[in-house]
C-alpha cells in the first residue's frame, strides 16, 4: 500500500470557518475561543441575580435542575422563570421549523427522483435492496470481505437467514476475529483499513449521485434543498447504511472498540451520507477542504469512492480528551472501495483538494442504548470515565 510521508514538525492549525463555497468549515454557528457578551436579550437588571437562559451553561444548569429537583423553579424569581421559558420556546420553535424544513425537503428530494427514475429506469434497480447473498455478493461488496467467516445468532421465528434481516437488525452477525487480520491494516493508531465495496459499485453510486446533483443544479436558489441531500436516507438508500451497520461497523467494531468507544453498549444508530469535494466548487459540491473535527459518533466508517483527484488526503490529529489530540498521528489516501474505521472522537481533516471532484460516502454509528445512555455530551467528548457525571447512575 502507498506510503504517505508526514511533515517533519506538524502542528494543528485551526483556521477560520469560513461559510463561503469551497470553505472547510462543518459547522453552520461559528465557534469563537472566547466568550462575547449577548445583548439581543434584555436581562432585568436585579441585584440578587445573572441568570441568562443565552448562556448554554446557564441553560444546561436550569434543565438539570428541572429534572432532579421537585418544584425547583420555587427558588427562581418570576422574571427569570419568563426568562428560562422564553429560552425554552426558541429551542422548541428551532425543532420545529427545522423539522418542517426536513418535511419539506424530504418531499421535495422524493419527487425529483421519481421523476428521475421515469426518465431513467435502470437506477430503480440501484436503489432497490439485493434480494440474495448472491447479489450482495456480485454486485455491492468487495470479494475480500465477504471471504471472511460471519456467524449470526438467527431467532426461531426466523427459518432461513436473508440479507433483509441483516439490514433491518433482526440477526446479529459476528465476525471472528482472526479472520480479519488477512485482509484489515492498522494504519496507524485508532484507524484501520480494509477493503468493502466493489469498484463497480463505487461507481454506481457516485455515478448516482453525479447524476442528482445534475437534477438539483436547477434548484440552486433554494439553499434548503441543496443542503443536507446528501443523506442516503433522503436519496433512497437507506438500507445501505442499515446493512453496513449490521453486517460489517458493528461486528468489526466490537473487536476494535469495545474497551474505548463501546463501554457500555452496542451500536444501534447510523447516518449514512456522501461528502463531496471539489477543486472547482459548487451548491452541490462546496468544500475543497475540511477543517480538523471530530463525528458526533462512536464510530466513523470513510469510504473512498472517487473520482481522480489531488490533494483530500486524510490527516488525523488524535483522540479528543487525549494528551495526543492536536499530535499529528499519520496520514490517510483514499482508495476506491476501501473502507477507514476509525474514534469519531479522532480529530481528523480533510487536505485541499487541488484537482477533479472527490467523493465519500461516510457512516456515522453512534450507540444510544450504551455510553449515550449515561454519559453527558461534555464527559462524553472529553472521554471523562470515572462514574462521576450527572447523567450517569451514580447520581440516577
Amino acid at each position: 500500500r502507498k506510503q504517505v510521508s508526514l511533515p517533519s514538525d506538524p502542528k494543528l492549525v485551526m483556521s477560520d470557518a469560513t461559510q463561503e463555497i469551497g470553505g472547510g468549515a462543518i459547522n453552520e454557528k461559528q465557534r469563537k475561543f472566547q466568550q462575547e457578551q449577548d445583548n439581543s436579550r434584555s436581562i432585568p437588571e436585579k441585584e440578587y441575580t445573572t441568570f441568562n437562559p443565552k448562556s448554554r451553561s446557564h441553560l444546561m444548569h436550569a434543565i438539570e435542575g428541572l429534572d432532579r429537583y421537585p418544584s425547583y423553579l420555587n427558588r427562581w424569581s418570576e422574571d427569570d422563570i419568563v426568562l428560562l421559558e422564553e429560552s425554552l420556546e426558541d429551542q422548541l420553535k428551532k425543532v420545529r421549523q427545522q423539522k418542517e424544513a426536513i418535511q419539506g425537503k424530504r418531499t421535495s428530494l422524493k419527487s425529483i427522483l421519481e421523476n428521475l427514475c421515469k426518465k431513467e429506469p435502470e437506477w430503480l434497480e440501484f436503489l432497490s435492496p439485493p434480494q440474495s447473498w448472491e447479489e450482495l455478493k456480485t454486485n455491492i461488496l468487495d470479494k475480500q470481505i465477504l471471504s471472511i467467516e460471519m456467524v449470526s445468532e438467527i431467532p426461531k421465528a426466523i427459518t432461513a437467514l436473508s440479507v433483509q434481516n441483516v439490514i433491518d437488525g433482526s440477526v446479529k452477525v459476528e465476525i471472528d476475529a482472526g479472520n480479519l487480520e488477512p485482509i484489515m491494516d492498522e494504519e496507524m493508531f485508532d484507524v484501520y483499513s480494509f477493503p468493502l465495496l466493489a469498484p463497480s459499485f463505487c461507481a454506481k453510486l457516485r455515478a448516482f449521485f453525479s447524476r442528482v446533483i445534475q437534477e438539483l443544479e436547477e434548484y440552486k436558489d433554494e439553499p434548503t434543498l441543496n443542503r443536507g441531500f446528501q443523506d442516503l436516507d433522503n436519496l433512497g438508500l437507506g438500507w445501505l447504511s442499515s446493512l453496513l451497520l449490521h453486517l460489517i461497523v458493528r461486528p468489526v467494531s466490537s473487536h476494535l472498540y469495545i474497551e474505548t468507544e463501546l463501554k457500555g453498549g452496542d451500536l444501534d444508530w447510523r447516518q449514512g451520507y456522501i461528502a463531496a469535494y471539489s477543486a472547482d466548487p459548487t451548491t452541490t459540491k462546496p468544500r475543497q477542504r475540511l477543517v480538523p473535527h471530530t463525528d458526533d459518533s462512536e464510530i466513523t466508517l470513510n469510504i473512498g469512492i472517487g473520482e481522480e483527484f489531488s490533494g483530500g488526503v486524510l490527516n488525523f490529529w488524535g483522540l479528543r480528551g487525549t494528551t495526543e489530540a492536536g499530535k499529528l498521528v499519520g496520514q490517510y489516501e483514499p482508495e476506491i472501495g476501501r473502507a477507514a474505521i476509525h474514534s469519531g472522537r479522532h480529530f481528523h481533516e480533510v487536505t485541499e483538494v487541488t484537482s477533479g471532484n472527490r467523493f465519500a460516502y461516510i457512516l456515522w454509528a453512534r450507540s444510544w442504548g450504551g455510553v449515550r445512555s449515561s454519559t453527558c455530551p461534555c464527559c462524553w467528548l472529553n472521554r471523562r470515565d470515572d462514574g462521576s457525571c450527572i447523567s450517569g447512575p451514580k447520581w440516577n
